[in-house]
């Protein structure tokens, strides 16, 4: 019995977001109850939000020129402001009032503010405040306008919600102990697209078969270049997939390479995390982030 318990996987059944360090003592959370009566908990700052807003408001209905308003438009008003109060109070999935989301709404709503002019004859300042990329050389190598550099890598995974119990835990296990060797300098970015088909394995493939013909008769030639459209213009163009990558973001060439490393090690050493981790040159590297940052016309 001993030896199974040592032997049961590790890996857990639930997870959470940690508590941030920058959580101060209005972020803690206590439980008003009473009477049999129990709310859920609620921040020390919401609760000091929607103290100090109903407090304004009786201020400024008993002490403004609202206390001359007519009945009807008071009770609107004392209505809207209970109402805005109970949004602007509530918390975000990220633990913030929505209240703070305010200036970025405002930012938001110039319609300026939500397109990005790429033309060539554009201001590029625009794009560049989004992009933050400096150069992607032939390699596919990344220079960040803050002095971080790194690459992208397309990879191929292993996860799927039909795993086996066993299997689902082994995965987890793997990429838990794969985080843990990820220093703190280095940041990995995952992008997930929706991307055409890729069939340029299978026209190559054609493309040595048309090659390899001893006779060039023209009906077996037609074939051919009807194959070769279907592939390049039918499959290619119409179906789509999804397509996953990561980035390695570092804050210097040596952190950059350990990074580098690990992940090279973790795809070469199991495939429960990844199956295949494949470089990326400059211009592949250009074509996912024109999917990323290209918007519809």
């Amino acid at each position: 019995m001993p030896t199974e318990i040592w032997r049961r996987p590790v890996a857990k059944l639930n997870y959470k977001i940690p508590v941030s360090l920058a959580r101060s003592v209005l972020d803690h959370e206590i439980t008003l109850s009473g009477g049999g009566f129990q709310m859920k908990p609620l921040a020390m700052k919401v609760l000091f939000f929607y103290v100090g807003s109903i407090l304004i408001l009786i201020w400024a209905v008993g002490n403004t020129f609202l206390k001359h308003a007519n009945p009807f438009l008071l009770i609107a008003i004392v209505i809207w402001w209970l109402v805005a109060t109970a949004f602007l109070g509530k918390y975000s999935k990220t633990k913030e009032l929505n209240l703070k989301s305010i200036p970025a709404l405002l930012n938001y709503l110039p319609k300026s503010a939500r397109r990005v002019p790429t033309r060539q004859d554009s201001d590029p300042s625009g794009f560049y405040s989004v992009l933050g990329i400096d150069e992607i050389d032939a390699n596919g190598f990344i220079t960040w306008g803050d002095g971080t550099v790194g690459q992208a890598y397309i990879v191929v995974g292993s996860a799927s919600v039909l795993v086996f119990e066993q299997d689902r835990i082994s995965i987890l296990d793997r990429v838990d102990a794969f985080w843990r060797k990820i220093d703190t300098t280095v940041e990995l970015i995952w992008v997930t697209t929706k991307e055409p088909q890729r069939v340029y394995r299978q026209l190559a493939n054609l493309e040595r078969i048309n090659r390899g013909l001893e006779v060039r008769d023209p009906d077996l030639q037609e074939l051919m270049e009807e194959r070769y459209s279907i592939l390049r213009d039918y499959v290619g163009d119409s179906f789509t997939s999804i397509h996953q990558y990561v980035l390695i973001k570092a804050d210097n060439r040596e952190a950059f390479r350990k990074a580098q490393v690990v992940l090279q090690a973790e795809a070469e050493e199991s495939s429960l995390m990844m199956k295949q981790l494949t470089p990326l040159n400059g211009n592949e590297v250009q074509e996912v982030l024109r999917s990323v940052y290209t918007g519809s016309r």
